[in-house]
């Protein structure tokens, strides 16, 4: 149910921000197609004063050439024409040179620095003057240029349009819009962002929710079962019969007292987890023989090794076993990874402890034979109330809360713990502790 809901959150979120950024995409392309209809519009209205200009001045388009092929021309007359023609050139040019000039000073008075290509066309956009170095743009100025009609002619066929495009109308523009349009790339980004932090929010609050149900019903079933012992020792003590026999008195007692002390260890392991969260953690640090400290946990866990069919054994061969640390919180960090491996050893569980000196540092292994860890659960056996599935919830019993706890207590003395494991074939635990040299 909650993996449903938080699908349809994410969902939700995705279909907001695809609403969001569509607005936004439509507000950039409404923004830049204002902008350039109001560019159209100066321009159209710079050319219309430069007609108007050039209306009351005296520059000059003389009509347009006839058509070559029309009739042919030789002698005097010829020559004659060639002559004219050239006149009309110079002349086109002049007044070209006339018109850029008024539309170059319009065009600076309305706050408008844009380059500028012109030519003069006819009215089938057919150059009739194009200056050498805009040939390149003969395309652009016929597709897309702004046009008035030059000359004084009476007849269509005669009819000049002085035509001007910018080359850079699109890049100037957009330059322009740069604050609009960063600010808004920028709000797109953190809307991104902000979706993505929160759909992974989402997810990891649904792990976490997944996490503490599991903790939630192995503790459920880890305090019932030791209740529910106590519960019948203690009935079966009322009961005359069978405490009358010492053995069976004994017995009961016994059982009260193993199964009290299994429930102090579980509330001792949740206490553990809220120092952890409060940053309670302190140490009392002294001088410890780690090779000591190993003996010891495996000599109180032996008698619960043999009733789980287990063995262990050990290559202490560091010849400097001594390190500076809290010795009930190191105590309890080779207590769970003994408890760890024997848990999670299998039929017949071993579990090997080695330890070494290398590179100023004490090295312990505890190297076991169990079902190991899977690549893509390694990275995340120390993080709190995660557990490796193992098909059962219930199978092995525990909290998550012990590697956990072992991590934090090696960070607090400036030490490490690495973790190398194979699915089915076992795992090996190796705390590594930073010695301080000896001077002689």
């Amino acid at each position: 149910m909650r993996s449903r809901r938080t699908a349809v959150l994410v969902l939700g979120m995705g279909a907001l921000l695809s609403g969001l950024l569509t607005l936004q995409f439509g507000w950039v392309r409404a923004l830049v197609e204002a902008r350039s209809d109001l560019f159209d519009e100066q321009a159209r209205t710079a050319l219309v004063e430069v007609q108007s200009v050039l209306a009351l001045s005296t520059a000059d388009f003389p009509p347009p050439p006839p058509p070559a092929g029309l009739a042919p021309v030789s002698g005097p007359a010829a020559d004659s024409l060639v002559v004219v023609r050239a006149e009309g050139t110079l002349k086109r040019e002049a007044a070209m040179l006339v018109a850029d000039s008024i539309l170059t000073i319009i065009l600076r008075d309305r706050g408008i620095d844009f380059e500028f290509r012109s030519a003069l066309l006819d009215r089938y956009g057919r150059p009739i003057f194009l200056q050498d170095e805009d040939v390149q743009f003969l395309d652009e100025l016929q597709d897309q240029g702004y046009r008035i009609p030059a000359g004084d002619a009476q007849r269509l066929d005669d009819v000049q349009l002085y035509t001007v495009f910018f080359p850079r109308k699109r890049l100037v523009l957009a330059k322009d819009m740069w604050l609009e349009l960063t600010a808004n790339l920028l709000l797109m980004v953190v809307l991104l962002a902000f979706t993505v932090y929160a759909a992974n929010g989402l997810r990891k609050a649904e792990q976490l929710n997944r996490l503490k149900s599991d903790l939630i019903n192995n503790m459920t079933h880890e305090l019932k079962t030791p209740i529910s012992t106590i519960g019948l020792a203690g009935e079966a003590l009322l009961d005359e019969e069978m405490s009358a026999d010492p053995e069976n008195f004994r017995y009961y007692v016994q059982l009260i007292r193993s199964e009290n002390k299994r429930l102090g260890l579980l509330v001792e392991n949740v206490l553990r987890a809220a120092m952890l969260d409060q940053g309670e953690l302190e140490l009392y640090r002294q001088p410890l023989n780690f090779h000591d400290l190993v003996k010891e946990v495996l000599r109180n866990q032996a008698i619960h090794i043999k009733k789980q069919g287990g063995s262990t054994s050990s290559q202490l061969e560091a010849t400097d076993p001594v390190v500076t640390g809290d010795r009930t919180h190191l105590t309890n960090v080779v207590f769970n990874l003994v408890d760890n491996a024997i848990k999670y050893g299998g039929v017949e569980p071993h579990l090997r402890v080695k330890s070494w000196n290398q590179a100023g540092s004490l090295h312990i292994a505890f190297v076991d034979n169990g079902i190991g860890i899977p690549r893509e659960h390694l990275g995340k056996v120390f993080d709190k109330l995660y557990r490796v599935p193992t098909g059962n919830v219930h199978d092995v019993k525990g909290f998550g809360l012990g590697l956990s706890y072992v991590k934090a207590v090696m960070q607090q003395h400036g030490a490490q713990i690495d973790v190398v494991s194979t699915a089915g074939k076992g795992s090996t635990f190796t705390l590594v502790f930073p010695q301080t040299k000896k001077t002689s």
